[in-house]
């Protein structure tokens, strides 16, 4: 039991340093006053074209007081801003005027839906529950682009949520003006309180951000606990909301690897929306299809883990907060997921036929009833039948796997102030199979926010499978995070425990299992404005983990200090020295071979330029040693990698990140060289029209690889589009010249040419 000791010293360690940032910390200043306006009931009829030339603008009282958050925090406003709101039966409306001493300076800028467009802007925070926990956040740039998202206390923006809501921009020789019109059936609100209110201006050459409630550097963004204070919403009414989306998508596939998945097939089914009651909405999806979704991203990254890739198809991403907990024990792209035969190898190595299974209905109820948030979802996926070719014999193996149910419930009720209990359960149900069996997983956790410097998340989770043996203790995980932050001061203490018959990979994506696990970080981080330091970060951080017999899996520690200066660069430099435990890499694959420890140490440079000129660039260099489990390889490796955005003719918006890494063997012989480059390219012809490519090519010892997602697109509306698609996947073959054994069937290399149309249009009700 001697190994199991020093896993509490990091515990014992974070209490007394927990201990010390309490009783050391300077004593915050005042918080800013709550700014507190009414809104009058006013009929008047409103063309949403950004001018503001409506007689009822010139009945309204404007807001004008403004302060900064950056560059200087509670400093006016450096352009006179004027803003305006009144509502009527139907909608909220809200109107700006934005003075600008230069105005051939304003950065203005098109672009698609929920985009960072980085341009000049207009931002309205409201919180119709009245609850001071969450809220919706609209935008809209000098060129009337939109963004809008969700927001909760402790977290930042949740962009998945799309809105029906109208806006306009215009520039004008003094400026620029902006009107907005939210519906009151297109948002969720509790009738007869008083709202949170905040209302904000960007303007993007001087990096500076204004609002009417103050926002600290500290908070650094709208939150709904310190919103300001709107009353006189009253008698609104909140309608049916009702919203369906039918569609029709034809498609053709040429060249795949498999005959069968080459030809044409057609596609039709259709989304629901219904906002269910004044907060709760239901979503409903009938034989969804996701073709015009974006492509995830190459990644190099060489790990014995699974890759955590982000959900971006919209059933799934639309409420996604209600659903997330401290573990990530629900991983929607699990719903769907390609097919990879499961088996003793598959740790390390799976075998994708390369297509998703059908999802044929899905259901989701999401919103919050007084103190209880709810999130409700099933979906249903159909039988699967294929076919895979092992390319050494030639011959086509059958297979089959059974469509899948899954039930996801999680149900949380608010503490005091900011803080909440909850459960989760998620469920799959499937016949057994080597893609995937029955599994579920429950969980409660605690979130409680203790001031306005103190947060502590924890949860523990219990999980049944058909894969693994082990019982009791070892099917449990416990996990709990501390963190205290400050203005200059930011500390985190993690535990987290995952037992041997702990397997939520068919639901959720917690891979590390087997293992205790402690981590500890410190952050210097004051904000100087001197000399040419605008703020400093300066970076510890330890992390350790054994496994349930004591042995050392991994632990590391890293030192950063990096520095935001005045004109919003950003360097950074960071030294690293991690070790972990493997396999000896043996030529011979599947010779049960004894564990080492390898050391990995790195050095990190990096360099950012300001993101909100037209033209920005990042640059990072490292330098370390490196364990590659696919490859079987250890050694050094020397990374550069260069990224650029640029905006240009106020339309165009291009992309590029290239990574080039080096690797060599200890005695210095040349191992590898890898390529990596990523272009992104989005033009926006017109408010509506747009076109997006995503183009990807790597290379490396194994061969190239090519990925192309592209798409012509006429949106209707923020929910409805017209799109034409081309996508086009080459794949590198990773086991080639790798130790899996060759009876392996091997992943196809080619999903082939697939051209698309897809036809959606919003009827709302």
């Amino acid at each position: 039991m001697r190994p199991f000791r020093h896993r509490w010293l990091p515990a014992r360690f974070a209490l007394l340093a927990l201990l010390a940032a309490g009783l050391s910390s300077p004593p915050r200043a005042q918080e800013p006053p709550t700014q507190q306006t009414s809104i009058r009931r006013i009929l008047a009829k409103i063309r949403v074209d950004g001018r503001l030339d409506e007689p009822v603008w010139s009945q309204l009282t404007p807001i004008t007081h403004f302060v900064q958050t950056i560059p200087t925090e509670g400093a006016p406003v450096s352009e006179k801003t004027e803003a305006y709101l009144f509502y009527d039966d139907e909608n909220l409306y809200f109107g700006f005027k934005c003075y600008d001493s230069e105005p051939g300076k304003i950065v203005a800028r098109y672009d698609t839906h929920d985009a960072r467009t980085n341009s000049d802007s207009v931002n309205i925070f409201i919180d119709p529950f009245g609850d001071r926990r969450t809220g919706y956040f609209f935008s809209v740039n000098a060129r009337g682009v939109q963004y809008d998202a969700l927001m909760q206390e402790g977290q930042k923006f949740d962009p998945t949520w799309d809105g029906i809501w109208q806006s306009a921009a215009r520039l004008e020789p003094w400026g620029w003006s902006a009107e907005v019109a939210i519906p009151f059936k297109s948002i969720r609100f509790h009738p007869g309180v008083p709202w949170g209110l905040n209302l904000g201006r960007d303007i993007v050459r001087k990096n500076e951000n204004a609002n009417w409630q103050l926002v600290t550097l500290f908070d650094g963004f709208m939150r709904p606990s310190k919103a300001g204070i709107l009353t006189g919403v009253e008698n609104n009414r909140h309608g049916r909301n009702l919203e369906v989306i039918p569609y029709f998508s034809p498609r053709a596939r040429r060249n795949a690897p498999n005959p069968l998945d080459n030809g044409q097939n057609y596609n039709a089914g259709a989304d629901l929306r219904w906002g269910w009651g004044p907060n709760l909405t239901f979503n409903a999806t009938l034989n969804p299809d996701f073709a015009d979704t974006e492509a995830d991203e190459i990644n190099f990254t060489i790990s014995r883990y699974e890759l955590f890739f982000p959900e971006k198809r919209t059933f799934f991403t639309e409420g996604a907060n209600y659903f997330s907990t401290p573990m990530n024990l629900f991983y929607s792209r699990r719903i769907g997921a390609r097919l990879a035969v499961q088996d003793i190898l598959s740790p390390l190595y799976g075998v994708t036929n390369g297509q998703p299974q059908r999802i044929l209905f899905g259901g989701k109820l999401t919103g919050k009833q007084g103190p209880w948030s709810i999130g409700l979802l099933e979906s249903v996926t159909q039988d699967t039948h294929f076919y895979l070719t092992d390319p050494s014999t030639g011959s086509r193996l059958p297979e089959f796997a059974p469509g899948s149910n899954f039930f996801v419930l999680r149900i949380a009720h608010d503490i005091g102030r900011n803080s909440s209990i909850g459960f989760l359960t998620v469920n799959r149900d499937q016949d057994f199979s080597s893609f995937g069996s029955a599994e579920h997983v429950h969980a409660v956790d605690l979130n409680l926010v203790l001031g306005p410097h103190w947060t502590w998340m924890s949860q523990a989770a219990y999980n049944q499978n058909e894969i693994t043996a082990d019982g009791g203790i070892q099917r449990l995980a416990l996990g709990s995070l501390a963190k205290y932050n400050s203005d200059k001061w930011e500390f985190s203490a993690m535990y987290k425990f995952l037992g041997r018959g702990f397997d939520v990979s068919q639901i959720g994506i917690e891979p590390e299992i087997d293992r205790h696990a402690s981590q500890m970080s410190f952050l210097y981080k004051p904000f100087l404005n001197r000399y040419f330091i605008r703020q400093l970060f300066l970076l510890l951080n330890y992390d350790n983990a054994i496994d349930t017999s004591g042995l050392l899996q991994d632990a590391g520690a890293d030192a950063e200090a990096s520095a935001q200066l005045k004109n919003f660069w950003k360097l950074t430099t960071r030294l690293s020295y991690d070790r972990t435990r493997f396999n000896q890499f043996t030529p011979s694959f599947g010779i049960l071979t004894p564990t080492r420890i390898y050391i990995q140490p790195r050095i990190q440079f990096q360099i950012t330029t300001n993101e909100n000129r037209a033209v920005s660039f990042n640059y990072t260099f490292r330098q370390r040693k490196e364990a590659e489990y696919y490859e079987y390889f250890y050694g050094r490796e020397q990374r550069h990698e260069l990224g650029m955005l640029l905006h240009a003719f106020g339309r165009t918006k291009i992309g590029f990140s290239g990574v080039f890494d080096r690797e060599f063997l200890l005695d210095g012989s040349p191992f590898q060289d890898r390529r990596l480059f990523i272009t992104r390219i989005n033009e926006q012809f017109s408010p509506k029209w747009r076109a997006r490519i995503l183009a990807q090519f790597s290379n490396d010892r194994h061969g190239p690889s090519w990925n192309i997602n592209s798409i012509v697109a006429y949106d209707f509306t923020a929910r409805s589009a017209f799109l034409l698609g081309y996508n086009y996947q080459n794949s590198r073959d990773i086991f080639q010249s790798s130790p899996i054994p060759p009876f392996l069937p091997r992943r196809p290399s080619d999903l082939g040419n697939e051209f698309f149309f897809k036809l959606s249009y919003l009827l709302h009700f």
